[in-house]
């Protein structure tokens, strides 16, 4: 396998302290000053922006910051002011690779020297934009991982129109195994469907995890749902970016700290008395355009299996 895990998650905003203020004020991730200098950053991996990272378990959470309004970040951000833009995947032999998804029918977004980070086109990726970058083998050190609320990335949430298409690129292209196991809400709408979900979606749910994360992919089931009008609104060439959810031991001290920073909480939660499985989530007007969920369960029966997966080079 070479795709070892997901490297970082790319956030835009119109300014880098947006994102700083929502991650580090709200929940305590520092901004690495060894790879990102903070207020100047850093030079990004695509486009012309300016960047910080956010280390979160064993990826970070890039905010960038355009600054070329002509760019296709830029304009991004003149239309939606902020939000998830795109995830970054490691590799371990990158240009074998990017090689063997070329063969499964994936194109570069522009030129590409072989070796530097590398973005897919999203017109052969369903319209998600996704990076590979050159496995660093780089963990921050402790001081820039914040103040601990925050462990690590549950999982990257995609909102898609349906279940084959999704197959055919998470596993069919990337070479991802399913982590059947999760599978759920296929039947459509029941009386026990999980009702903790952002605004009680019934929605067929997929899982593939990759390092020590997830890709969670909503699938909507009925035409009425919040996630149905997000696939409706932008998913036209198959999926979209849905949420992300950082993992917290303790949600009830997630909420309550981003509240105290100003950000909106969507819903609300049990008493901490009465629940141990507990899902928060917050309204992307207030997290730099981007829903968030914070959870605190367990992981899935086959994700400790998330390196058995062929990649994407061998089948």
């Amino acid at each position: 396998m070479s795709i070892t895990r997901i490297d970082h998650v790319g956030i835009l905003a119109g300014e880098l302290e947006d994102g700083r203020h929502v991650f580090g004020d709200g929940w305590g991730l520092s901004v690495d000053e060894h790879r990102s200098p903070w207020p100047e950053g850093r030079s990004g991996t695509f486009d012309d922006v300016t960047s910080i990272e956010m280390p979160i378990g064993e990826m970070y959470i890039e905010i960038s910051k355009p600054n070329d309004p002509n760019s296709p970040a830029g304009k991004f951000v003149e239309e939606r002011r902020a939000g998830l833009y795109y995830i970054s995947f490691a590799s371990n032999d990158i240009k074998t690779d990017v090689a063997a998804l070329q063969t499964k029918g994936v194109k570069l977004d522009g030129a590409w020297d072989g070796t530097s980070p590398v973005m897919l086109d999203p017109d052969s990726t369903l319209g998600i934009r996704i990076q590979i970058t050159p496995e660093e083998h780089y963990f921050a050190h402790p001081f820039y991982k914040g103040n601990g609320l925050l462990q690590g990335m549950a999982h990257i949430g995609l909102a898609a129109r349906n279940a084959e298409e999704v197959r055919g690129l998470w596993g069919g292209v990337f070479g991802f195994r399913e982590d059947k196991t999760m599978e759920r809400g296929q039947d459509g709408p029941s009386e026990d469907r999980d009702l903790s979900r952002a605004a009680s979606d019934p929605v067929h749910l997929l899982e593939y995890p990759v390092g020590g994360s997830v890709i969670e992919i909503s699938i909507p089931t009925t035409p009425d749902s919040g996630t149905a009008k997000l696939v409706a609104q932008r998913a036209a060439q198959g999926a979209t970016f849905h949420h992300i959810c950082p993992f917290a031991f303790d949600t009830h001290q997630a909420v309550d700290d981003g509240k105290a920073a100003g950000l909106q909480q969507i819903g609300s939660i049990p008493p901490r008395e009465e629940t141990k499985q507990v899902v928060a989530w917050f309204h992307p007007r207030t997290c730099v355009g981007t829903l968030i969920e914070i959870w605190n369960r367990p992981a899935g029966g086959a994700h400790h299996e998330h390196g058995t997966h062929p990649g994407p080079g061998n089948d």
